[in-house]
């Protein structure tokens, strides 16, 4: 289990992404969840690697809902271009492809953040793949075989 951002694996440790005994680090699928959060050590590791590919470019001191600190104002095509795809990694080979086209979500007066959040300013200790990174996916959940699956879906054909 891990992240990698424009083709670089983090050196974060899979035992962030598994339930302690108190259920801590847990991970899960919410599509209530706006973004995706992450708990501090994978947290700090996605927002360094950010800030070494486009840190001068970052809007400092800005927070989009209390949540969301890696913000930009400028051309979002541009900016996701420099960060890269991000892929979500998980047991067995499943990932979340995030393409860079879609990394960075628009808020509020051309302001783009990257659609992560940490976990602990929503006072929760759980990895949470939000909405923002469900987007154009099939989800999968096999409930007797304690499984879930992703699968790229095209959503704008939906209702078509």
């Amino acid at each position: 289990m891990g992240i990698r951002i424009g083709g670089k694996r983090l050196n974060i440790s899979p035992a962030v992404f598994r339930a302690d005994a108190g259920g801590s680090g847990q991970t899960m699928v919410d599509s209530g969840s706006e973004f995706t959060y992450l708990v501090n050590e994978a947290y700090d590791k996605v927002r360094a690697e950010v800030v070494r590919v486009v840190g001068p470019r970052m809007k400092n001191g800005y927070v989009y809902g209390g949540v969301a600190d890696m913000c930009f104002d400028g051309n979002a095509v541009e900016i996701g271009r420099l960060i890269g795809d991000m892929v979500f990694e998980f047991e067995k080979g499943v990932e979340i492809v995030v393409p860079k086209e879609r990394v960075l979500a628009t808020v509020e007066g051309g302001v783009h953040c990257v659609g992560i959040g940490n976990s602990d300013r929503l006072g929760a200790t759980s990895n949470i793949i939000g909405n923002f990174h469900q987007q154009n996916l099939w989800v999968e959940f096999d409930l007797a075989n304690r499984r879930v699956g992703f699968g790229t879906a095209d959503c704008s054909r939906l209702g078509k």
